[in-house]
């Protein structure tokens, strides 16, 4: 039906195009920039891409002309507002011999505040058809994945050489809030690529579902697939069986958040160094936590900013103080000075997490698999 309502002289004009291009800039905090770094691996722990996620980030779409004209921009007609193809156009005052003054040049501008992720394929020769097929498959496993309309979402390909890139932003007004899902949870992108794989017409083994030879085979892309009225202009390059293997590797793989330039394995030390020196039982949690590919803490032996309380770790993302209790907790003065801290940071907002050293680790951890996230060998 929306194929239907498409009529010549609209697709005409989006195969014409503007020459658009897509600029952005972090937000700016008191430290640096407002991003967070992660890198997806396959089950062998092979890179595969590295994501950059920017909450609230300045988006600007510049429109610099026809894509078919040599001229570069707009002109504009300073006294009346109104726009003239060019500065002799019959239709203008200045063409009449009215003296008014038409500015070529004008390029028109539209900002915004959106959530962005920054997708950069590891293997850097990946040519434009790998990266452009890439995009329409993760564009389209996150729609599938997230039940977010077509509409909701965006893409471009940005920067020049190393630097390319695909570039994703929420584009519903408000924000979705799930392109900071794809970092910061091991598994959501790893689910995405499976979405992928069977929009692409592909089991979970690789094998072809729809193959060319078929009557209703898929040669390279169709509109069951990766094909869009959105991304015409990428038609061309667009073909399924380039992101087969990549789209596997994600499938089987996990997403890890990096700390600061810490990857997963140096933030795990980073983190053993600055536990409690009396404490095994935060040495021992933190182990399992990376034993198992779990999410580590941002951070160890936390002061608290507006509490007198120090967590033994705590997670930015949801403000989680996880408290480590040893048996020097099981007095009765310590159950109530504990029990009387943990209150008052929960009313100023803080969610609390307590693990027990009688307890299994793996038991209490999925209680709070929403904090600590699956490990990628899990089912």
């Amino acid at each position: 039906q929306g194929v239907e309502r498409i009529t010549c002289d609209e697709e005409e004009r989006v195969r014409e195009g503007y020459k658009v291009t897509t600029h952005f800039r972090f937000a700016p905090t008191a430290g640096g920039l407002r991003r967070a770094e992660a890198e997806a691996r396959a089950d062998d722990g092979t890179l595969l891409l590295r994501l950059t996620y920017g909450p609230a980030a300045t988006l600007w779409r510049i429109n610099h002309g026809w894509k078919r004209s040599h001229e570069t921009g707009f002109f504009l007609d300073m006294q009346t507002g109104y726009w003239a193809r060019k500065p002799d156009d019959l239709s203008t005052p200045a063409a009449q011999g009215i003296a008014h003054e038409v500015r070529g040049g004008v390029r028109l501008v539209v900002r915004d505040t959106r959530n962005i992720l920054l997708v950069r394929a590891a293997q850097a020769d990946a040519d434009e058809n790998t990266l452009a097929s890439l995009q329409a498959a993760l564009e389209r496993g996150i729609e599938a994945v997230f039940q977010v309309d077509e509409r909701e979402l965006a893409s471009e390909r940005v920067g020049e050489g190393e630097h390319r890139a695909i570039l994703l932003w929420e584009a519903a007004e408000g924000g979705l809030g799930i392109l900071g899902r794809l970092v910061e949870e091991p598994g959501a992108l790893a689910e995405v690529a499976r979405a992928a794989l069977d929009i692409c017409h592909f089991t979970l083994e690789g094998e072809d579902l729809r193959p060319p030879s078929d009557p209703d085979g898929c040669a390279h892309a169709c509109y069951d697939c990766l094909l869009s009225y959105s991304n015409q202009r990428d038609h061309p390059l667009l073909d399924r069986h380039l992101v087969r293997d990549m789209l596997l590797d994600l499938a089987g793989g996990a997403v890890r958040l990096q700390h600061g330039q810490r990857d997963y394995d140096e933030h795990y030390r980073w983190l053993l160094e600055r536990t409690d020196p009396a404490s095994e039982l935060e040495r021992r949690f933190i182990r399992h936590l990376y034993r198992t590919g779990r999410r580590l803490p941002d951070h160890a032996q936390y002061n608290v900013p507006d509490y007198p309380a120090q967590a033994d770790f705590y997670y930015e993302s949801g403000h989680v103080c996880v408290f480590c209790d040893g048996s020097v907790h099981d007095s009765p003065e310590m159950r109530a000075k504990d029990a009387e801290i943990r209150t008052d940071l929960r009313e100023l907002g803080y969610r609390v997490i307590v693990i027990r050293y009688d307890r299994d680790f793996e038991e209490q951890v999925r209680e709070y698999g929403d904090v600590f996230e699956r490990g990628k060998g899990e089912t």
